[in-house]
């Protein structure tokens, strides 16, 4: 039984909404805010294939919940893509009675503070009490313009996926960057979608070497086959790995047959005369081209600099956590990874601060309650968000994080005030 809090959770994606299914089962007032649609980041590779089957991406809390709404629910071993999970599960969770009058789509989130008291006034992790029970301010922004709402306690499950890293060196953008605009894209398109559309007898300048990049190049490859060996495009990859080396590891008995079928995949496109590899080389400058085209000028290991013309840019280096939401209060992060430093430590003793040199991301557990804590009181950062720039993040670890944050809240004096809205 919960303390009756009003609560506020940030983003309605597949942590977020089970966050606020905790919540109100608890007994608390909860209210999500989600600067686009339900499962929004999820909609954007829509497409996808996750690699973790249904089971891990749900809980039976929520599975328990639609099975009595009488939702038909797919099986714990069934591999998903983003989309279907986003309406077979998340949806339907969304409009539950419980939750459904809780989430306010279209409402951004834009900074967090504590009412009355700036973030330099009194030091919580000192033993200053002066933040401790003070309400939250959030700054939300709507179709109405606008308005501050508070809370008791505010959850971050924002996730990461709205704050693209850059393709320059030492992660900086490159030159110009900036100025390009829509014609650099930093998300998985719909490929087989765009293909004759959009890619058809373009250039495109691939940045990256995860999973994301695979992806790129496996249903590139897919399509080329399917086409007597014409690519829908010519494509220019840049990406760390050495000439003459693996890029995709495959893993043997790799318990996510889904991952283990992407690496092969695109390590077998890279056999492809459609790709041209660039190892170890950095874009330095964007600039124009003759013919509308994008001029990247791309710095090899050697020190010397080619220019390659595409059409259009393609940058899958990952992604970021947004840290100026909590910019107004105290919260203290990792140098390196940007993650709550708790938590960050937490990960590193693990073993898994650098996911290239550590063992399989499935095998880590949960790092207890006490590293979610923040120097500011009751602010909770989970989901992909607490790891920060690392990207061995589990929606199963996320599961977990929030009975954690739970126990934390629980374990706390009552608040004596409930929700609370004021009108700016």
């Amino acid at each position: 039984m919960g303390w009756g809090k009003s609560i506020a959770i940030i983003g309605a994606g597949p942590i977020g909404m089970e966050a606020a299914l905790e919540a109100s089962d608890r007994g608390n007032a909860v209210t999500v805010y989600e600067a686009g649609r339900v499962g929004e980041h999820l909609r954007r590779f829509g497409w996808v294939p996750l690699f973790t089957p249904f089971g891990m991406n749900s809980t039976e809390q929520g599975r328990r919940r639609l099975r009595e709404a009488g939702a038909s629910l797919p099986g714990e071993q069934e591999i998903l893509s983003a989309s279907d999970l986003v309406e077979r599960y998340l949806a339907p969770l969304s409009r539950l009675p419980q939750l459904r009058a809780a989430i306010r789509e279209s409402a951004r989130v834009s900074a967090i503070g504590r009412e009355g008291i700036p973030k330099s006034r009194g030091i919580a992790a000192a033993g200053d009490s002066i933040r401790t029970g003070r309400p939250f301010l959030l700054r939300v922004q709507g179709d109405d313009g606008g308005r501050f709402e508070s809370a008791d306690v505010v959850i971050d499950a924002t996730g990461v996926y709205g704050t693209p890293k850059a393709t320059g060196p030492g992660g900086l953008p490159a030159i110009g960057e900036e100025r390009l605009g829509g014609r650099i894209e930093r998300h998985i398109p719909p490929l087989r979608v765009e293909a004759a559309s959009r890619f058809a007898g373009r250039s495109i300048l691939l940045v990256g070497c995860g999973h994301s990049a695979a992806t790129v190049l496996a249903e590139f490859d897919e399509v080329a086959r399917e086409r007597g060996g014409r690519a829908p495009a010519d494509v220019h990859w840049v990406h760390r790995g050495r000439a003459g080396e693996p890029v995709f590891a495959e893993i043997t008995g790799d318990p996510l047959p889904e991952r283990s079928r992407l690496a092969a995949r695109a390590n077998r496109a890279l056999e492809a005369r459609w790709i041209t590899p660039h190892p170890r080389a950095e874009v330095i400058r964007y600039a124009d081209a003759p013919g509308g085209k994008i001029r990247a000028t791309l710095r090899a290991p050697s020190g010397g600099e080619r220019p390659v013309d595409v059409d259009l840019v393609l940058s899958l280096v990952g992604y970021r956590p947004d840290t100026s939401l909590y910019r107004e209060l105290q919260v203290h992060l990792c140098y390196a990874s940007e993650a709550p430093m708790a938590l960050a430590t937490a990960i590193l003793s693990a073993g898994l601060a650098a996911p290239e040199r550590a063992g399989d991301c499935l095998a880590q557990a949960s790092h207890g309650p006490e590293t979610l804590r923040n120097p500011e009181p009751d602010f909770y950062i989970v989901g992909a968000k607490s790891y920060g720039r690392n990207s061995s993040f589990l929606l199963t670890i996320g599961h977990q994080q929030i009975l954690d944050v739970f126990s934390l809240i629980e374990s706390e004096a009552p608040a004596q005030s409930g929700a609370r809205t004021s009108a700016a």
